[in-house]
């Protein structure tokens, strides 16, 4: 897994489903997370150094997200499993959240506010998750600005994508800016950038106390 997230945009699962057939499925689509994370042997990773599991937005904050845990040199103890957007952030996804527990009591989870606006109220599914998360011991932090991708500095995307592109404004929507980029590039431009660029940001903050 460590490799995958590393090189690859897209991960799959796969899984035997007996007389020499198997189900592929993206790794954000497995249904269900917590015997995918029996299955990749979670026990086997403690014994390499890994001691957290962080639940991430979706696929492309993978790699994003290991960008920014090895500016705090964390990037070996923490292992992430994406929430596949909506799917499983949402108010139903209590049970889910729970079978997780049984695998490691360490978990944590960071989502974007999507929020429009500075003091906005965050959309019913996703308070519903923050919930879920609060009863169940999970913690749970919500960006302040909308998305991974709006803590971008103007530098690292300037440096990865060229002059004509800039940073996001703190709420503003990654397709709305032009030129625009993929969300699977965010990765990218994180690598460009430092801890001193982050650290001061609720992110950097979430990042310092994993």
């Amino acid at each position: 897994m460590g490799l995958a997230r590393a090189s690859s945009d897209s991960i799959y699962s796969v899984r035997k489903l007996g007389h020499g057939a198997s189900e592929i499925r993206p790794f954000e689509a497995t249904p269900n997370l917590p015997e995918l994370l029996g299955e990749l042997n979670f026990s086997g990773y403690q014994e390499l150094g890994f001691d957290k599991v962080l639940l991430v937005e979706g696929r492309t904050e993978i790699k994003t997200f290991q960008q920014f845990l090895r500016l705090w040199k964390k990037d070996h103890k923490i292992v992430m499993i994406p929430l596949g957007g909506a799917d499983l952030i949402n108010a139903v996804s209590e049970d889910e959240l729970r079978e997780l527990l049984r695998v490691s009591t360490h978990i944590t989870a960071i989502i974007d506010s999507e929020r429009a606006a500075s003091g906005d109220s965050l959309d019913p599914q996703r308070q519903g998750f923050v919930e879920s998360c609060e009863r169940l011991g999970i913690d749970c932090h919500v960006l302040e600005r909308r998305a991974t991708e709006n803590y971008l500095t103007d530098v690292a995307v300037k440096k990865v994508k060229g002059d004509s592109h800039r940073a996001l404004g703190s709420y503003e929507r990654l397709r709305d800016v032009s030129p625009v980029w993929g969300k699977n590039e965010n990765w990218r431009i994180a690598r460009e950038m430092t801890r001193d660029d982050i650290a001061n940001t609720d992110l950097g903050m979430f990042i310092a106390r994993l």
